[in-house]
């Protein structure tokens, strides 16, 4: 390109860049009047001849007067976008206030719109010769045009090179534009990854129930700019002046009220303003808990309030409504505190077990939440950076799914990413899904810090990341201790967020998605609505099924059913080998005593690619954090995703396939069982299985064990109706009449007490039986064991029995009935052993039911 050229291109993108800041600023947005002050920098520095000319508000915050500065020339530049001669004298009469004469001895306006044509007026013609320095309003105040002039004086590699920087900064620029106005476009990427996460079925939305508590933080950390405003409204929901009044009652100096302030600062205009805020809010609560804390149970007890001799009366009286109200306040405070630290944060960790529900989360935040908040993001399911190298995955995927194509590494990433978070006032957030499921942990692990690292030097930039919590606590937990730990949120556990409510509309909705079919018992919801996997596994099996009424759930049942489901999924030519292949892990559980995770080291191409398949859907099996050492390296450990379905698979194996072929292996296997990890739920499901496939070596070797009885009532529960037999009764009988023990006897009670289908040979008649063959003592004392608390407080059995009648008292007369004619028998055995009021009220029930059936 000739020199004509190049001072061509030059002022053709001086000039665009000047009609880019009318436009802007004519819609309000006077940002880009801070950017030019970068902007102009490298370009003002050449032609003014200022070499180490720089911008005056990074030396110092709010630097007067003037925007550039040199120390070297001893030039400086006030940089604006407003040409009138009022911000004109303004500028010269603050340059004089605040004598900078004394570092610089020229002054120049640059108007980065454009300069008016002359500048007559009185007033700065007279602030311009009370200036201790030489200022012409021709020559001193510029616009592109004077620059453009001036670049004639410069030669050829000053000249290319001002072009050079315009160049690069005018293709930033018009990448963030395209970005921008394609935003829609690659933001369908992220639907499309959903898509494929709905068709995989790790994320069913329909089966999706949030946790309402974890939806609230994740509204302050994805879109502060409009949630600051409730942070607003809680501030302003603290009673303090109650507190104070009390303390004014116990002639106790008041609490200094400052969070009026805190509610009233300047409303941000951008995310940068909302930042600065968050951070005089935060230091005015932290002021305020340092008050509060002495009247609060929950601050720093070594601090609370002491009263002189003189007070100690007044004290006495008001100290429990101060230290209850002063309480309140504090914790009030404290979840303020934390909200607005999550707004501030960088990293919002999801951890949990497998199957807790981590991809139905994150896929709904991204398909709904964000998507309605226009917030934008990027979904990446880790599992897919498989496909790409290292170190440098995560880039590599962005930039290969239409998210940023043109980019070249991370810093130009986040800052395209930074500036479309400015336009937004959102943050940018990018979601990575299951980190632990990328192969090359340790790699992966390397890259994340470095990644984090980059990120967190972007303000507007933010990132949501799930994982398993052993693989976090065992591998990722070091990227962020101590570097990044005050920029992480941690959500440890999902569930434990979870309401009761919450849960049933979770067994509702799994229902409704599979096609289900079903009435359960109390006890049978119960068991579903707290095991998020077996709830999974049981919908799996009976999809599309009308199964009528659910009393009992055995898992060993569900175990086995899903079991063989999944293996008549594979291949003809596979079904045995992947039997074989699950027959394999367990033999090397067994033989090694590692019940954690075992190596697939020397697994053939075919039962590689069967645990790969299993271990892809993470239901049975689940990739490991591999161990350490060099012994190691390259080798990929696996284990079972649900303990308690590894103690089943474990048990199957020996039941169904060892015993049969190797009686001492068996025999030797329960000749120490007990000293392993894996003893109760090994024994359980062995035991069940045994009396199941009529494996006599294996009910023998259970039976004969030291701790057959408690292993036998601790799993009562398993004994399905076709396995019971008349010893079950005869053993459950005699716990009833002889047993002194009352935690046997509570078992046993309360198993019956809740089997009320009369078709077990096991249910609650054998209670019924018993019971009523006690006279007035026994049958007290034989109560006071039933209902004694856990922690022996048999004082309180009574108690115990009036709640259980109110609860049967509030149920509806169908389902009272429908309880069966044994259970309101024994029912009506409770009613002397509770206290009157109950005693009466359930005598008047029953009398209003004596003309039904079942209760005359």
């Amino acid at each position: 390109m000739t020199r004509q050229e190049l001072l061509q291109r030059s002022g053709a993108l001086l000039g665009r860049f000047a009609h880019e800041v009318k436009v802007k600023n004519a819609m309000g947005l006077f940002d880009i009047n801070t950017i030019a002050e970068d902007f102009l920098t490298p370009i003002l520095a050449i032609v003014l001849k200022c070499p180490d000319l720089c911008n005056q508000n990074r030396v110092q915050m709010n630097f007067p007067a003037v925007d550039l500065g040199c120390r070297t020339s001893k030039i400086s530049i006030q940089i604006t976008s407003d040409p009138s001669s009022s911000k004109m004298l303004k500028t010269l009469k603050k340059f004089e206030e605040h004598n900078l004469c004394d570092d610089f001895d020229t002054l120049y306006v640059y108007v980065i719109t454009e300069r008016q044509k002359s500048y007559t007026s009185p007033k700065m013609a007279e602030a311009a010769s009370n200036l201790s320095i030489s200022f012409n309003p021709s020559s001193n105040i510029l616009d592109y045009q004077d620059l453009v002039k001036m670049f004639d004086e410069l030669n050829n590699e000053q000249v290319e090179s001002i072009n050079e920087h315009l160049k690069a900064e005018f293709t930033k620029a018009d990448e963030n534009l395209k970005f921008r106005r394609n935003l829609d476009a690659f933001l369908r990427v992220n639907q499309q990854k959903i898509e494929d996460e709905k068709r995989t079925k790790k994320y069913i939305p329909s089966v999706f129930v949030e946790t309402s508590e974890t939806k609230e933080k994740m509204r302050y950390f994805a879109n502060p700019m409009f949630f600051y405003r409730k942070i607003d409204d809680d501030l302003r929901r603290v009673d303090l002046p109650h507190l104070n009044k009390l303390l004014n009652l116990a002639k106790i100096e008041p609490v200094a009220d400052i969070l009026h302030d805190a509610t009233t600062l300047e409303v941000p205009k951008n995310l940068t303003e909302l930042q600065t805020r968050l951070a005089q809010q935060s230091t005015a609560i932290d002021d305020i808990k340092e008050l509060v804390s002495p009247f609060s149970w929950y601050g720093d007890r070594a601090e609370q309030f002491s009263p002189t001799d003189n007070l100690a009366g007044y004290w006495e009286v008001f100290r429990f409504s101060i230290q209850s109200n002063g309480s309140g306040v504090f914790r009030s405070l404290e979840q303020i505190s934390e909200n607005i630290r999550i707004a501030q944060t960088k990293v919002f960790l999801v951890t949990g077990m497998a199957g807790q529900g981590k991809t139905n989360f994150i896929c709904d935040l991204i398909e709904n939440q964000f998507r309605v908040f226009e917030v934008p993001a990027i979904f990446i399911p880790a599992r897919l950076l498989n496909n790409y190298p290292g170190p440098n995955c995560i880039l590599s995927y962005i930039t290969n799914n239409r998210y940023a194509p043109d980019v070249s590494n991370l810093h130009d990433l986040f800052t395209l990413f930074n500036n479309v978070a400015e336009e937004c006032e959102k943050p940018f957030v990018i979601a990575i899904d299951g980190i632990n499921e990328v192969g090359d942990l340790d790699g992966f692990v390397a890259e994340l810090q470095v990644f984090l690292d980059a990120l967190c030097q972007y303000d507007l930039i933010k990132v949501v990341l799930t994982c398993r919590n052993e693989f976090f606590d065992q591998k990722f937990a070091d990227v962020f201790d101590p570097q990044f730990t005050d920029y992480l949120y941690r959500v440890k556990d999902l569930r434990s967020n979870m309401s009761d409510d919450n849960k049933s509309r979770l067994l509702q909705t799994y229902l409704h998605h599979f096609q289900i079919n079903a009435k359960f018992s109390s006890s049978a919801r119960e068991f579903l609505e707290n095991d998020f996997i077996l709830l999974r596994i049981f919908c799996e099996i009976h999809e599309g099924g009308k199964i009528g009424y659910i009393s009992d759930i055995y898992k060993g049942d569900i175990f086995e059913q899903y079991l063989m489901m999944k293996i008549e999924q594979f291949p003809r030519a596979q079904k045995q080998k992947a039997l074989s292949a699950l027959y394999k892990i367990c033999t090397r559980m067994l033989h090694e005593e590692n019940f954690s995770q075992i190596s697939v080291d020397g697994f053939d191409d075919s039962e590689s690619q069967i645990i790969e398949q299993l271990v892809g859907e993470d239901i049975i099996l689940r990739r490991e954090v591999p161990s350490t050492g060099l012994a190691s390296l390259g080798a990929e450990n696996i284990s079972f995703t649900y303990d308690e379905l590894r103690d089943f698979l474990l048990a199957y194996y020996t039941v169904a396939d060892l015993a049969n072929s190797d009686h001492e292996k068996t025999t030797d296997i329960f000749g120490k069982i007990s000293e392993w990890p894996v003893y109760e739920g090994f024994f359980r499901y062995a035991y069940i299985l045994a009396r199941k496939k009529g494996c006599d070596i294996v009910k023998s070797a259970c039976e004969a064990s030291d701790d057959f009885h408690r292993h036998y009532l601790n799993n009562l529960s398993l004994l399905s109706s076709d396995i019971q037999t008349d010893d079950d009764m005869v053993r459950l009988k005699a716990v009833l009449e002889g047993s002194t023990v009352s935690c046997d006897l509570k078992q046993v009670a309360w198993f019956l007490f809740r089997k009320r289908n009369e078709a077990d040979l096991l249910n609650v008649q054998i209670l019924l039986n018993h019971v009523s063959t006690l006279d007035d003592q026994k049958s007290e004392y034989f109560f006071s064991m039933m209902f004694s608390s856990s922690y022996g407080f048999s004082s309180e059995w009574r108690d115990r029995v009036s709640h259980l009648l109110d609860e049967f008292k509030s149920l509806s007369k169908e389902r009272i009935l429908g309880l069966g004619i044994p259970t309101l028998a024994l029912t009506l055995h409770f009613v002397p052993h509770a206290n009157w009021e109950s005693r009466e009220a359930t005598l008047n029930l029953f009398a209003e039911l004596q003309h039904t059936q079942e209760v005359k």
